[in-house]
């Protein structure tokens, strides 16, 4: 008797607390970057804007570039342009900083380094 009592608390218990466990956000990293890159194909501004930071550092193979100021002066892409990552690679450093790699094909095709932050409830990128 006792040993059922302890086989049933010790399942009500972990039944309990593994619903509490936080889930993997990569999948969330990963949507949160294709929302920004299918916000600069049409030109989404205010989208790209909430998910980069005030102080994002960009670079590139030219330097370095203000790329919330960059995204303000930007026109769509062609119409029927299609934003097409793949090869995504996400790395947590913590709970709150995570580096993602990606490639995309297709309009203006490139290789991208973000490292995305979460605070106040929201990932941002922080350096690209």
């Amino acid at each position: 008797m006792q040993r059922a009592a302890f086989v049933f608390l010790t399942v009500a218990v972990l039944t309990l607390f593994g619903g509490m466990a936080s889930a993997d956000p990569t999948a969330d990293l990963i949507a949160l970057d294709k929302e920004w890159g299918n916000a600069g194909i049409t030109g989404d501004t205010a989208t790209a804007a909430k998910l980069l930071a005030d102080s994002l550092v960009s670079i590139d193979e030219t330097g370095i570039h203000d790329k919330k100021a960059e995204l303000a002066a930007s026109t769509p892409a062609p119409a029927g342009t299609k934003y097409e990552p793949m090869d995504f690679k996400v790395t947590f450093l913590d709970a709150d900083t995570a580096i993602m790699t990606h490639s995309t094909q297709g309009y203006q095709a490139h290789y991208s380094l973000h490292v995305w932050s979460h605070k106040s409830g929201h990932w941002q990128v922080i350096a690209s």
